[in-house]
């Protein structure tokens, strides 16, 4: 019996739940750097609400995600696998069938207890039938169901209230979904149709093309009229702007606001919304028994010059393996439980995300096949509980390197070739060397021998 079968026999089984479980919120953008946030360093751009959920609660300076690309990232996150074996490798474009549908999320894991379950903005993994966020967990979807720089997918169905933009009627819509089955080309179809995306509730497209400078502020009303509707109940909110991904877009309200240009306008705003629900949750009485997480699901976008973000002091951004490219802010907000303005740089994870909930949440955690640790006894004892001291980097579903305690060890990173045609190793202490700038391997080959014994264990497991 596969573990899909296996939970549907649960849910079907499923008594009625008292409500005294605690309730999560996952909050995770797109593409926002290691330090885009204000108590994270960033100089321009202005975060007060952000900067008060880390002072009142938990915040991470070493939080790895699980692949510097979105999709990939986010299987991570969802599965609590590494993306060697979640079956996601790089990123998904429109009509793809996405993330295995035998792989376990956690919100098909939360609902085994109860819990409603919702997915609120950019799901990146897989938009066929089957694929979407309904068929993997969430019992309802509003969003763009990929990047906001992607375009309609041919299958896509229109519902029959659909709100058409831009001079756009269904016969116009139909046309773009005609071009893009024709089309090979994803970069001529992303131009020709201008970022034209599809906005969705559950399996079909209510608004075309998304009016993408309002979405961020929807989003978040959604997610609170979700968790008003649910609230007599434990409730588990996936919650994931498409901001701030390149193309960038602000509400009037935050236009010019900030002095980071189009960029921290998009941070600021979600600084502005993540104060609203964390209002909204004082105001309901649910800041005591809820879990809020922020973070993002990789590093900046440096090609985007100023559009873009920055990851300082880290090395790298977006699509690499080093620092930048896979830490990323992390905040933990849970009132009243956390101890307040703790700040930790013990190695955290995306997976370790998955246990943590489920341990939570009262769930038998060995029951599901998962990569990462529960952070239940760090996050309440961050100051003498260390969850891990070691953490593997994988890109495009590749082992690229490993870091124990402040040594990382990367065996072919490096973009130059020895003279006998093999990548270049890369050894760094970032303890002493955060930025990644000196490769120290030949003072230290002792140590690179250990980090490559290792490496080599976990690859052999």
């Amino acid at each position: 019996m596969n573990n899909k079968l296996i939970l549907s026999c649960l849910l079907t089984a499923l008594p009625l739940v008292t409500y005294s479980q605690t309730n999560f919120i996952i909050i995770f953008t797109d593409d926002q750097g290691y330090q885009d946030i204000g108590c994270y360093g960033s100089p321009l751009i202005n975060t007060p609400n952000l900067d008060k959920m880390a002072s009142d609660g938990l915040k991470l300076n070493s939080f790895y995600v699980s692949s510097s690309v979105s999709s990939a990232s986010r299987a991570g996150l969802l599965t609590g696998q590494l993306n060697t074996r979640n079956g996601v490798k790089g990123v998904y474009w429109p009509d793809s069938k996405g993330l295995p549908t035998e792989k376990v999320t956690i919100a098909e894991a939360l609902k085994t207890k109860g819990y409603a379950t919702g997915c609120f903005g950019k799901w990146h993994l897989g938009d066929l039938e089957g694929n979407m966020p309904t068929d993997q967990g969430f019992d309802y979807y509003y969003g763009i169901p990929y990047s906001n720089d992607m375009y309609i997918g041919y299958t896509h169905k229109f519902a029959n209230n659909c709100t058409f933009r831009e001079n756009y009627n269904l016969e116009k819509a139909i046309k773009d979904q005609e071009k893009v089955k024709v089309t090979k080309n994803k970069a001529q179809l992303k131009k020709d149709l201008n970022y034209a995306s599809p906005l969705f509730e559950n399996k079909e497209v209510v608004e075309y093309p998304c009016d993408q400078a309002t979405t961020t502020y929807r989003y978040f009303n959604k997610a609170m009229e979700f968790i008003g509707e649910n609230k007599e109940k434990p409730f588990f909110v996936y919650l994931t702007p498409a901001m701030p991904h390149v193309p960038l877009y602000v509400s009037e309200q935050f236009k010019g606001k900030s002095k980071r240009g189009l960029y921290g306008d998009a941070v600021e705003e979600i600084d502005w919304n993540v104060g609203r629900l964390m209002e909204y949750l004082d105001k309901e009485g649910l800041s005591e028994n809820t879990v809020v997480i922020f973070s993002s699901d990789n590093g900046p976008w440096l090609g985007m010059k100023e559009n873009g973000g920055s990851a300082l002091p880290l090395r790298d951004g977006k699509f690499s393996a080093y620092e930048g490219g896979v830490r990323t802010p992390c905040i933990i907000k849970w009132k009243n439980n956390i101890p307040q303005g703790k700040v930790s740089d013990n190695i955290i994870a995306s997976i370790d995300i998955y246990p943590t909930l489920l341990d939570l949440a009262g769930i038998d955690k060995s029951a599901y096949d998962l990569d990462g640790t529960s952070l239940k006894d760090f996050i309440l004892n961050p100051d003498n509980v260390k969850p891990r001291d070691e953490y593997i980097y994988v890109k495009d579903g590749k082992v690229m390197g490993i870091r124990k305690n402040e040594w990382v060890y990367l065996p072919q990173t490096g973009k130059r070739f020895t003279p006998k045609g093999n990548y270049e190793q890369e050894l760094f202490n970032i303890k002493s060397d955060i930025g990644q700038k000196s490769n120290i391997i030949s003072q230290n080959q002792e140590k690179l021998m250990e980090m490559k014994k290792l490496l080599d264990s976990k690859l052999h497991k």
